[in-house]
């Protein structure tokens, strides 16, 4: 049998040109309709474009671009979803500024919005009419958390952007030799950057369905153009993996760091960040009402139509074992559920027109824009710059992400409750250690773990009792987030051993510190070995002594406050 010609036999029919449905608007309306929804679409963008200079940088976003300064140094570990240090470690030379950097690569993660919600319209267009496509568009961009993480630095943009553009590939026209390597190459791109791109399965699965199911088109050819497809994807694959992996030191294998990144994952009914699929359901109320309405509004739809829907859909399953569902994580899963959601809004519009449901999705980002804090950024750049102020070269130090990302972080367990987990078990103690090594300069304290040690009260159990104490008895506190190596030295009766941890230049806040012999004034610094010091304080109040070659001084007006950015 002949091959159908593009275009003239449609793989699955329109649900607006089906006896499912009926039209929802005449021409008129829905040109005046369809402009309304392109003018907010447009606004939408430009508010996410404003955000990109105005929202603070989450600690995912420091953590990834921290990344692409360790490959740069030879630091970089792990191959696994550790791609983007390819893609973007060009952004590190667009300016001297860490911030700016980190923006830049947000434009680009705006770009593979924008492509991903062009995509929904383009594959909703398959189901409903052109107006009601373009709102599919509109209700992605906007759903809740989508709108504010759309654009941040993670992977999760651009898988998106990658598997939607395939899907629409896979959906229209005739499939090709040509388009089915696309296909393959999209994916396997996507796979590359993260594994979680597997939970896109179903959508393929039901395209490749109903191409399957096309009376008019050969079953061997499309077999073969299956193949092609599975082909290219897993050669796309290996092949990026492999020249990644090839040019990084010497590390834990491939496999078994995959196996253990799938194990840390996948957790079958835990729902440890269950809050957060609420509080989406909460501020994208057009897709959560889209969700429950379509198994009743698909009741009555063509078969072929029916797969379709259940396939879009299919990412959902993946909330009932994927634990890191944090407010990133829904960019990448709710472009196929827009799409699928595209008979009850043209149902919406049908009875209460494009204004109200337009309205009705903007709920969440107009709660989101109100609720963001706007100071951040500003306390996030001044830290940056202090601490380079303070340590002009790159200089080891310990925080809960990469604030820092140009100089070298100890401890990247300290990001989330898994790694967590995993230093109890299999590294207890070794923040200890390394302090007594010398090996941390200072502290950004953020995140629950080092918040707990110098904000929180007891023996902050987050972290092992010995890590406690070392933190607390090395660092000095300069502001509420930077804590700086030195000691504090009270007065007591004759010599005291003090051990000082890292060789360097000391500088004396206080007055009548002896060490060794020698007799310090306030402000004056010396260079002291690394290891025990005897030490007598000849004054009657205590005295700090700073790991630096000077007395720090926290600028007027430095900024105080929460560093770490939010979602």
């Amino acid at each position: 049998m002949a091959e159908g010609k593009p275009g003239v036999r449609p793989m699955f029919p329109p649900v607006g040109q089906s006896t499912a449905m009926e039209p929802v608007h005449g021409s008129a309306y829905s040109v005046a309709s369809m402009r309304f929804v392109v003018a907010v679409i447009a606004l939408v963008v430009l508010c996410q474009g404003w955000l990109i200079f105005e929202k603070a940088i989450n600690w995912d976003e420091f953590l990834h671009f921290g990344q692409i300064y360790e490959l740069a140094d030879g630091r970089l570990r792990s191959g696994i979803q550790t791609l983007p240090t390819r893609l973007f470690g060009w952004a590190t030379m667009v300016s001297q500024d860490v911030i700016a950097q980190i923006q830049t690569i947000r434009l680009i993660m705006l770009v593979c919005a924008v492509l991903t919600a062009a995509s929904v319209t383009a594959l909703a267009r398959r189901l409903v009419s052109f107006e009601i496509a373009v709102l599919c568009g509109l209700v992605y961009l906007t759903a809740g958390f989508v709108f504010t993480n759309a654009f941040t630095f993670r992977t999760d943009p651009v898988i998106a952007a990658a598997l939607m553009v395939a899907l629409c590939v896979f959906a229209y026209g005739q499939l090709s030799w040509m388009r089915a390597a696309l296909i393959g190459i999209l994916v396997g791109l996507a796979g590359a950057l993260s594994i979680k791109s597997i939970f896109y399965l179903p959508c393929f699965a039901a395209i490749a369905w109903l191409r399957w199911s096309d009376p008019y088109i050969r079953k061997l050819r499309i077999l073969s153009l299956f193949l092609v497809v599975l082909a290219a994807s897993i050669f796309t694959f290996l092949l990026l993996i492999g020249l990644h992996g090839a040019g990084l030191p010497a590390s834990e294998p491939q496999a078994s760091n995959l196996e253990r990144t799938v194990g840390n994952f996948l957790r079958f009914f835990e729902f440890e960040q269950i809050r957060y699929v609420f509080a989406e359901a909460i501020f994208a109320p057009l897709v959560t009402v889209g969700i429950l309405m379509l198994p009743f509004v698909a009741r009555k739809l063509p078969r072929q139509t029916k797969v379709l829907l259940a396939g879009l859909c299919g990412p959902l399953l993946c909330l009932l074992f994927y634990r890191n569902t944090f407010p990133y994580f829904f960019t990448f899963l709710l472009p196929p559920v827009c799409v699928a959601i595209a008979p009850v809004l043209a149902r919406l519009v049908a009875r209460y027109g494009h204004i109200p449901v337009v309205i009705f999705a903007l709920i969440g980002p107009v709660f989101l824009l109100v609720k963001e804090p706007y100071g951040t950024l500003e306390r996030q750049r001044a830290t940056i710059a202090e601490v380079q102020r303070l340590f002009p070269e790159p200089t080891p130090y310990l925080s809960y992400s990469s604030y820092i990302p140009d100089y070298p972080r100890q401890f990247p367990s300290l990001m989330s409750g898994v790694g967590l987990r995993r230093y109890w078990t299999e590294r207890n103690g070794q923040i200890a250690r390394d302090i007594k090594a010398g090996r941390i300069a200072f502290v950004i304290a953020t995140g629950d773990a080092l918040d707990a040690v110098y904000n929180g009260t007891g023996s902050a159990a987050i972290l092992p009792p010995r890590d406690v104490a070392a933190l607390r008895e090395n660092f000095l506190p300069y502001s509420d987030t930077i804590y700086i190596l030195g000691r504090t030295v009270c007065p007591q009766e004759g010599q005291q051993t003090v051990k000082i941890v890292r060789g360097g230049s000391y500088s004396l806040e206080g007055r009548g510190l002896v060490i060794d012999g020698r007799p310090l004034t306030n402000g004056t610094s010396v260079v002291l070995q690394a290891g025990v010091h005897e030490m007598k304080l000849e004054g009657g109040a205590c005295v700090k002594l700073w790991a630096l070659d000077q007395v720090p001084t926290l600028p007027d007006n430095f900024p105080s406050g929460p560093i770490a950015g939010g979602f």
